[in-house]
């Protein structure tokens, strides 16, 4: 399955795809987010940064749009300012800088975001679409349009993808091909695992290339 992935705009660093990549979904009003993402992500940066995996952060909203917004995330990573739950639970302040690539979710309107091309994205992602009737299919199809179109506002990778919430976690491909995906708090040995998978393979794969 692959991943839509709608970027508004790059804040800081360069978000180019590369053979594997961690991309992790975030907002700046998710205290969460700060206390169990960024420290992981920032390590996970530079521990792998010279290994095969290339981190990329994306901030989006799908609440609080008031505080989940391009501005905002400027200042976290300009000047480590925090807002809202953030604030309130860790201060005015972020203690660590963001090292990673940074950029903006896509922000629509469910009516926007509702059209053929993308309603059928989403059925596609549904396990058991394709062996459905056809009646079945169109059915679908009207619950995911209804589905789309009941935000006034939202962010199309966090919608088009069905995200459960934030921080979530996605390793892809180049070609966005999801390899594994997590949501929330998930101990570090468990992450540091599901990564070195798919970097140990990577590196077989080139080492029999090489041959």
């Amino acid at each position: 399955m692959a991943i839509q992935l709608k970027i508004d705009r790059v804040l800081q660093g360069s978000f180019d795809l590369k053979a594997l990549n961690l991309l992790f979904v975030f907002q700046v009003n998710c205290p969460g987010c700060f206390i169990y993402g960024f420290p992981l992500v920032n390590k996970l940066y530079w521990k792998y940064r010279e290994s095969g995996l290339n981190v990329l952060g994306l901030s989006t909203a799908f609440e609080d749009f008031e505080h989940n917004t391009a501005a905002n995330t400027e200042l976290l990573l300009t000047q480590r300012q925090t807002v809202g739950a953030t604030r309130q639970a860790l201060g005015e302040n972020y203690a660590q800088a963001i090292d990673f690539p940074v950029a903006i979710d896509q922000l629509t309107t469910g009516t926007a975001l509702a059209t053929p091309a993308n309603i059928e994205l989403v059925c596609e992602a549904i396990a058991g679409f394709g062996n459905s009737s056809r009646l079945e299919q169109e059915a679908l199809r009207q619950k995911v349009k209804v589905y789309l179109q009941k935000s006034a506002q939202t962010s199309a990778t966090f919608t088009l993808n069905h995200l459960p919430g934030t921080p979530t976690f996605l390793l892809v491909d180049q070609n966005l091909q999801l390899l594994d995906g997590w949501f929330g708090h998930t101990p570090e040995a468990d992450v540091i695992q599901r990564i070195e998978k798919y970097i140990n393979t990577g590196n077989r794969v080139t080492q029999e290339l090489c041959k």
